[in-house]
């Protein structure tokens, strides 16, 4: 019983340490508008239509985009852009392609990615989805609020530009990588092996 209660009391407490270690990590995900395109097939023809219709995208949008003070904002001006967006890659693809897209705002799970300076852990993120075809091929991602998509933002200006988005000095500490990885160590397992 008394064992019962000990490994209880450990598991809480395991639990209460991982959850103040990683809470402070967790707004970024709230933070950030994704892009994700995701070509027909992992044809050679696909895979490059998959990067023009990025270029496109990014060109006429992402400047628009970016100039909102927030996520949310930023977010509502990109649902109501998504019949126009669509509508561009159609007709983009229309002489280029035999088949048309879709495009979507929602939640997505993204692995840990870097972008120059910066590095965006992985989890879920609202992210605009745009599916050429079959969306069956290989697909490319990047940060399309604020805007690192475009590789505008160096080491110099990048932080006015990230906290006039909305971002906090935690989040942009974490992303440039200067905010410390936290660890959960339990000292007893340390003792037991002979390391402390």
């Amino acid at each position: 019983m008394r064992f019962l209660k000990i490994f209880s009391l450990l598991t809480v407490l395991s639990v209460i340490l991982y959850l103040a270690c990683f809470a402070a990590d967790d707004s970024v995900y709230n933070d950030v508008v994704r892009m994700h395109v995701i070509a027909n097939s992992d044809s050679e023809a696909d895979q490059s239509l998959k990067i023009e219709v990025r270029d496109l995208v990014l060109e006429k949008y992402s400047t628009v985009l970016s100039g909102y003070e927030s996520k949310d904002a930023a977010l509502d001006a990109a649902r109501q852009m998504l019949p126009e967006i669509e509508q561009d890659v159609n007709a983009y693809l229309a002489d280029r392609a035999a088949y048309t897209c879709t495009v979507s705002i929602e939640e997505s799970y993204f692995p840990t990615k870097s972008y120059g300076d910066y590095s965006l852990p992985r989890g879920n993120y609202t992210a605009l989805c745009i599916r050429l075809g079959k969306a069956e091929g290989q697909n490319f991602w990047c940060v399309l609020y604020p805007p690192l998509c475009l590789g505008a933002s160096s080491a110099e200006d990048g932080e006015e530009l990230f906290l006039n988005c909305g971002l906090t000095e935690d989040e942009y500490e974490l992303m440039r990588g200067e905010k410390p990885v936290y660890k959960v160590k339990f000292r007893i397992l340390e003792l037991f092996r002979g390391e402390g």
